[in-house]
């Protein structure tokens, strides 16, 4: 395994993504007034991919991005068959929604294994 240098500049990396969550509710009340059905989650989602990139190029030297790709293309697929069999009825901006809450569970989670893995 490829041990980077760990300083303060990759924890304050790995823990900016988590901190940008912090002010959520006071962010997702400011859209609610505003009529925007946005989350800050949804803006967070592309931070946490990017970290993931650079922190497992750092940590095993080769990008997790490919297969990121893969499971979110997977959880689209099973998403649209689940929409399209089970409830009969797929809407875009619904289908979308649902899909980028899950492809930002799939990626936090995987930033989290990383940082455990970056220190031991």
């Amino acid at each position: 395994m490829f041990d980077p240098h760990i300083d303060i500049y990759f924890i304050l990396f790995y823990l900016c993504p988590i901190l940008m969550l912090s002010p959520s509710k006071r962010i997702n009340k400011f859209f609610k007034k505003q009529g925007v059905k946005i989350k800050l989650v949804d803006f967070v989602t592309p931070v946490f991919l990017l970290s993931v990139h650079i922190y497992s190029m750092l940590i095993v030297n080769r990008s997790f991005m490919p297969y990121v790709l893969i499971i979110i293309s997977i959880i689209g697929m099973v998403l649209a068959s689940v929409f399209a069999f089970k409830i009969k009825k797929i809407r875009m901006v619904h289908f979308f929604r649902v899909w980028w809450r899950y492809v930002f569970i799939t990626v936090f989670l995987l930033h989290i294994l990383l940082g455990i893995l970056l220190f031991f």
